[in-house]
């Protein structure tokens, strides 16, 4: 087949799939963990917690992700009540130190309190959104002493500050409180930059990118996901991973943008979560397929998706159809 007719197929296939098959996108909700290994359940928190912050703040790592599939980071911070999350031992004061442990400390116990239980409020300064109040609080708390840090600790506490707000916005997406999170999201990148935490910012953009696909913000999804891949890819494979799925989706009858957007997805590493790993797993199938099915109708059949193979045998009917007409 020549490198016309295979154009024409994988056009006219790729026209059809998008129109009528509905092409699944991405729902599955990929898991925010520390670097734990699988049986970290029995690991305290106060050790998780301090592994995250010895990781996740280090100036400009690479090799580290913020996604795995370990143990949640709301299993290891529990409610309050439950004794897991102790108050500061000083009293909240004027003074920056003061004022950030108990702004950490408010905002651990609101990330591990049900929805139900909090005490919501209207973000009028920021975000012009719902949220929590005890976490409205700590975000306060955290920013006035970020502040106020002496110079030499200032990028430390800022990258904590970032983190904080990072862990916040996941919290606002996964209940779907979108104004809030994408503005807490944008928050966290910003500040990850701004004390140079590449890997950090790259995070927060590549989760929002997700989110905004979710929400089915496609374009302004497809932004910030180059955004975040330009920051850092080694240490990201979730963004580059949902940028290929983006251009894919976005290809259109572009063959050289569709072919790019597909390498993309077969180069991608293994996925923060089993749901989106398997989805990965599934497209790399179906990328597969239909390269195997332009060579020829034959090929068509070797898929179980009837949908899949009825496309491809129409695909090549219909091009041998119009090259007998325009002979």
């Amino acid at each position: 087949m020549t490198s016309t007719t295979s154009t024409s197929v994988v056009r006219l296939a790729a026209f059809l799939l998008v129109s009528f098959a509905h092409v699944p996108r991405i729902f599955a909700l990929p898991i925010c963990s520390v670097l734990i290994p699988e049986d970290g359940v029995e690991i305290p928190p106060s050790v998780v917690l301090k592994e995250l912050q010895r990781v996740l703040l280090l100036e400009d790592v690479d090799g580290v992700t913020l996604f795995g599939t370990g143990v949640e980071v709301r299993s290891v911070m529990p409610d309050s009540a439950d004794s897991g999350i102790m108050p500061p031992d000083v009293p909240e004061g004027p003074d920056w130190e003061s004022q950030f442990a108990w702004g950490v400390y408010h905002s651990q116990v609101s990330l591990g309190e049900e929805e139900v239980v909090h005490s919501w409020t209207f973000d009028a300064k920021a975000s012009e959104g719902a949220v929590p109040a005890k976490m409205l609080r700590a975000e306060e708390l955290l920013q006035h002493a970020a502040n106020k840090a002496p110079e030499q600790q200032k990028k430390a506490k800022m990258a904590e500050q970032s983190l904080r707000m990072y862990y916040h916005a996941k919290w606002l997406a996964e209940r779907n409180y979108a104004k809030a999170a994408e503005w807490r999201y944008r928050e966290a990148a910003r500040l990850a930059k701004q004390c140079r935490r590449s890997v950090l910012a790259s995070h927060a953009l590549s989760r929002l990118g997700y989110f905004l696909m979710h929400w089915r913000r496609f374009d302004e999804a497809h932004e910030i996901l180059q955004e975040s891949e330009r920051m850092n890819k080694k240490s990201n494979p979730l963004g580059p991973y949902l940028f290929g799925v983006l251009e894919r989706q976005m290809a259109g009858a572009d063959e050289q943008r569709l072919v790019a957007a597909e390498q993309r997805i077969l180069s991608a590493g293994e996925q923060p979560s089993e749901e989106l790993d398997a989805e990965r797993k599934q497209l790399v199938q179906e990328i597969s397929y239909w390269r195997e099915a332009v060579s020829s109708p034959r090929n068509c059949l070797n898929t179980g998706d009837a949908t899949h193979a009825l496309i491809c045998l129409c695909s090549h009917s219909g091009l041998a159809v119009k090259q007998q007409l325009f002979r």
